[in-house]
């Protein structure tokens, strides 16, 4: 038998419901079919979790300058702008969309 994976979300929704009922741990485990060894941890890294998603997040921007077209003097504002993520990513969009670009990046990580 494979071991099965558990996501925080599942540990968060088990151990609020686990307090919620007032059965013990191991009554809780036999009912939902989990294995008691593995949920005595959870409240701990539910904890872990929830501690971290309170820490800012703090991405490295590094802004090199353009050069400006050859063929216009004006400022390049409608050119893409390319994003260096971890993991060796590289995205290119439109400045208008990156409001949306981090806020994806926000919440992608959660």
């Amino acid at each position: 038998m494979m071991k099965q994976r558990w996501f925080i979300e599942q540990k968060k929704q088990h151990v609020a419901s686990w307090r919620a009922s007032g059965l013990t741990r191991q009554q809780y485990c036999e009912l939902h079919d989990i294995p008691f060894t593995s949920f005595r941890e959870w409240p701990q890294d539910v904890a872990k979790a929830e501690r971290r998603a309170s820490e800012p997040a703090v991405l490295p921007v590094h802004i090199t300058e353009a050069s400006p077209p050859a063929e216009s003097f004006s400022p390049a504002v409608n050119e893409p702008v390319t994003l260096f993520l971890p993991g060796r990513i590289r995205m290119c969009c439109h400045p208008s969309q990156l409001n949306d670009v981090f806020r994806a990046l926000k919440y992608a990580d959660a």
